[in-house]
């Protein structure tokens, strides 16, 4: 038996090395065993409560890196909440940008048909189809698991009839014309060395493979010979020269934009098509 506040003293102090902010942590992970607010355990401190199971379980596997988000079932994208777990990738917060730029493209289509390959948690055709309400979205990916994720956030979202999703290689299950092509795949090369926390997410995820681009140009091949008029793709930090010859062979250019941090992040694609 010990008092919340004793109880967040003892775990702040095991997740100092892992976490930038190892209070804070400590106590979302103690509300989320609670099932109660994180400020209500302001106002509890000296309760005096055995230590939940659940919650010493979780600051162990906090202790060993794996990521916060897995462990709350909880990441943020545009201010607004999305479940993950283990069978899907964290959302990043650039990946904003790959949607606002998304947006800003496909101001001027009506009715954009818009599909997605690697829906993942489902962040990125989840806000299209609240953000471009006139829109049709086809959300693809080869993982199963990935699209059952998806679909519990088009659910807590509102926009599970709105979102077409398929379970397919690229686009080998969609036949509608399409207007704009978005992903964010899979860009790391196979032997690269990860941080600790990367270890937790689905290597389908990361992994693009032995040189990390082949995934992404197979998105550009399929988008050419789709005659899709906007792809919009994210890349790695190091892969802009790569992209950028690649298209040559297509004598064609992509704008290339950056994150908030200077990193090269990403390319839009535009045709006459």
């Amino acid at each position: 038996m010990q008092s919340i506040r004793e109880i967040l003293r003892d775990s702040t102090k095991r997740l100092k090395n892992v976490a930038q902010n190892p209070y804070k942590e400590a106590s979302l992970l103690l509300s989320f065993s609670l099932h109660v607010e994180p400020i209500w355990l302001m106002g509890h401190d000296e309760d005096i409560m055995d230590i939940p199971a659940d919650f010493l379980e979780n600051i162990k596997r906090r202790e060993n890196h794996c990521p916060l988000e897995y462990l709350l079932n909880s990441a943020s994208f545009y201010s607004r909440d999305f479940y993950v777990d283990a069978r899907v990738l964290i959302p990043r917060p650039e990946t904003e940008i790959l949607v606002d730029k998304v947006i800003s493209t496909c101001r001027d289509i009506d009715k954009p048909s818009i599909v997605e390959i690697g829906v993942g948690s489902g962040i990125i055709s989840i806000m299209l189809s609240t953000l471009v309400p006139n829109a049709k979205v086809i959300a693809t990916d080869i993982s199963q698991d990935a699209l059952d994720v998806a679909r519990i956030n088009a659910k807590r979202h509102s926009v599970e009839d709105k979102i077409k999703f398929i379970k397919c290689n690229l686009l080998d299950g969609v036949y509608e014309k399409i207007d704009i092509l978005v992903s964010n795949p899979p860009y790391i090369k196979k032997d690269e060395v990860l941080d600790k926390n990367l270890s937790y997410e689905p290597d389908l995820a990361l992994f693009g493979g032995e040189k990390g681009d082949e995934i992404l140009k197979k998105i550009i091949d399929e988008a050419i010979r789709r005659e899709v008029k906007i792809l919009a793709c994210e890349m790695g930090y190091d892969q802009k020269d790569k992209i950028k010859n690649y298209l040559k062979q297509y004598s064609l250019n992509a704008k290339f934009y950056q994150d908030l941090s200077g990193i090269d992040r990403g390319f839009i694609l535009e045709s006459s098509y």
